[in-house]
């Protein structure tokens, strides 16, 4: 049985989907709600986590200003990552104390439900973890799907990033994982993967993987 809130968001300037997270991740602070999920896709930007280095975006500022690409340092762990329309994002305001106060379960389930989506449409993925937390193509520096969560009391904020149908173009602006070699990968790379079918199977992965975690299994 779903225990949150889903909302969908549509396509979002990423500063204004930042400041709907910290309303209602304040409420949640607040026990004014119960758990949300945010589902959106967002206009052209690169985000820069705590562990972030300026280096890792390849691209001009001109470059970047034509091609309408905004930047925004934010709260989150992890470096630099890419967001854009074929991107399809999970934002979960959760309080963990119902899910075992397993942060490291939490971000685990999150990469599952990545995988589980990508497999559902006969794209081979794996979850890594430390520096290169994530979805990725099996045995390839491809990836996939990011993951960057601010956790504060056991409250959440971020999340998931699934990609769908980036624009290579944009996307290949920044370093991923801040490595040498790496890309991103988009699951329309390889298969027909409809935007709305594909949020539709993840959307079933997280809850199935939600629900996992908060039965400890």
């Amino acid at each position: 049985m779903r225990t949150y809130e889903t909302i969908d968001c549509g396509i979002t300037d990423y500063g204004d989907s930042l400041e709907r997270q910290k309303e209602f991740f304040q409420e949640r602070k607040d026990d004014l709600s119960g758990d949300r999920l945010l589902i959106t896709r967002h206009r052209p930007t690169i985000t820069l986590g705590k562990s972030s280095d300026r280096k890792d975006i390849l691209a001009s500022r001109s470059f970047l200003e034509e091609h309408g690409v905004t930047l925004h340092e934010i709260g989150r762990g992890g470096g630099v990552t890419y967001h854009g329309p074929g991107q399809l994002v999970l934002y979960p305001i959760f309080d963990l104390r119902s899910y075992g106060k397993d942060l490291r379960g939490f971000i685990a389930r999150l990469g599952d439900s990545m995988v589980e989506t990508t497999e559902f449409f006969g794209v081979e993925a794996e979850f890594r973890t430390g520096d290169h937390v994530g979805a990725w193509l099996r045995g390839k520096n491809v990836k996939l799907g990011s993951i960057g969560i601010q956790v504060r009391n056991w409250y959440t904020m971020h999340g998931l990033a699934l990609n769908v149908d980036l624009d290579p173009k944009k996307s290949s602006s920044i370093r991923p994982c801040g490595l040498p070699g790496v890309k991103y990968g988009s699951l329309c790379d390889y298969v027909d993967a409809p935007m709305q079918v594909v949020t539709e199977v993840l959307l079933e992965k997280f809850e199935d993987n939600m629900t996992k975690l908060r039965e400890g299994r």
